[in-house]
């Protein structure tokens, strides 16, 4: 089971946690109405969620952990309750994730924790096993594709948080949004049989649910007006825990001295590989949910 009571579930064809065999396969997402409990503080459901699949498991935790806040709750989370984990820091060649590994160690140092830094050659990976691992999922954006070669250095159950509960503006509304590609990481790891926890943040309906009632994000909501989503992410948990810090959200490919998003020209691999990726006509498919319908399922 991928999801709490089975709450969350995907298709590709129809078959229900198949593989995308295909650039083109159809996929679908299914979602049933399983909360049958009254809902606690978002912060007790992340604590919760954390305690829950620390329980599920007799191996020791490997946390994938970027310097992104989406890695920071997680460990915070486990850190708050006294439950160990192993982090582990990817360092890319020439700097080209500078940045990240900065936040990354600046926060292990804060929470007292001790990480293991990991070099990963970026370009040697787009030579030798993009290809191989993209033809299991079939993802849209080549900068994911790293993450799956990483999980072959983890010894023990590995951990990502690929994205907390995501809303866009879409037709001037705020809609909650659950997105195909944010699912590559487990496709992966299903296909190739592999036990992981790569959806964290989805594994309980509660967390979404007690997310979209956060003031910031009914305030957001009710206000029907765009504002930076990126940036509340940060601000609404570090309401939770103040000592985050709020930053600029990047894809994790930045030098020193770049704008957010300007992947250099250097990590030619990459960018060739978008190329080809660009060139197969993959499909994606998107889901948006109003408030309403949101509430309604869940």
């Amino acid at each position: 089971m991928f999801y709490k009571n089975n709450w969350l579930s995907w298709s590709y064809d129809g078959v229900e946690f198949g593989h995308k065999t295909l650039p083109q396969s159809k996929f679908e997402f299914h979602i049933k109405k399983t909360i049958d409990q009254p809902l606690k503080s978002h912060k007790q459901e992340l604590l919760q969620n954390a305690q829950f699949l620390r329980d599920q498991f007799a191996e020791p935790f490997d946390l994938m952990f970027s310097g992104g806040v989406d890695s920071e709750i997680i460990l915070r989370c486990y850190t708050e309750l006294k439950i160990p984990m192993n982090v582990f820091v990817f360092k890319y060649e020439n700097d080209y994730n500078v940045r990240d590994v900065a936040h990354a160690l600046r926060i292990c140092n804060e929470l007292n924790v001790t990480p293991t830094v990991i070099d990963f050659d970026l370009e040697k990976f787009f030579e030798n096993d993009a290809l191989h691992i993209w033809k299991q999922m079939h993802v849209t954006r080549a900068g994911r594709l790293p993450h799956m070669k990483m999980i072959e250095y983890l010894d023990n159950i590995p951990v990502m948080g690929c994205e907390p509960p995501c809303w866009k503006f879409v037709n001037n509304s705020w809609q909650f949004e659950l997105d195909e590609i944010e699912f590559g990481q487990l496709i992966y790891c299903k296909t190739t049989q592999r036990t992981a926890i790569i959806d964290w943040y989805g594994h309980s309906p509660e967390i979404t649910l007690s997310h979209a009632l956060l003031p910031r994000i009914q305030s957001m909501v009710k206000s029907g007006t765009n504002v930076n989503y990126e940036f509340l992410k940060h601000v609404l948990y570090k309401d939770i825990w103040p000592e985050i810090a709020v930053r600029t959200k990047r894809r994790g490919y930045e030098k020193l001295h770049t704008q957010p998003n300007a992947i250099s020209p250097d990590l030619s691999g990459l960018l060739e590989f978008q190329k080809y990726i660009d060139s197969q006509s993959v499909s994606n498919h998107v889901c948006y949910f109003s408030e309403t319908q949101l509430f309604a399922m869940l």
